[in-house]
């Protein structure tokens, strides 16, 4: 887990808000479509590295908003780095249409990423003729350095 603060609204008149990103639901058109927990908006948040943060907001004028969607990712230094940036059009009430599907190819791609990775052992501190022992306990043919 890493601490990180959540960007503070774009306007504070208007509708923001802000989500961790768990799964997004295609059968649903709107701002349901995207499942997670509520984040507050200027504050700080625990969150896992590589976990996904979803940012809403309605900039412009009371008259003539524009929705703006911003996509996410926790670095391990607690920063966040923007894997997708939607600004919709004038006051545009489809704009969850016009990302869900984007939103949902990089959540999977992220998933079979982390699914992917293993951790690595780090096998600087152990000798190098116990690594060899233990090569050579499993059948693999190994010498020691000249």
């Amino acid at each position: 887990m890493v601490v990180v603060v959540i960007p503070g609204s774009e306007d504070r008149r208007k509708k923001s808000w802000a989500k961790h990103l768990e799964a997004v639901d295609r059968s649903k058109t709107n701002g349901y479509a995207f499942v997670g927990s509520w984040l507050r908006r200027g504050e700080r948040a625990d969150l896992q590295v590589g976990a996904h943060v979803l940012l809403y907001d309605e900039p412009g004028s009371i008259k003539n908003w524009t929705p703006h969607v911003r996509l996410l990712r926790v670095a391990a230094d607690g920063s966040l780095s923007n894997l997708l940036d939607y600004h919709g059009a004038v006051n545009e009430r489809s704009w969850a249409l016009a990302v869900r599907d984007r939103i949902a190819e990089v959540l999977a791609e992220t998933q079979a990423e982390q699914a992917g990775t293993t951790d690595e052992i780090d096998l600087s501190a152990v000798p190098t003729e116990a690594l060899i022992r233990e090569l050579q306990r499993r059948g693999v043919q190994a010498n020691a350095p000249a």
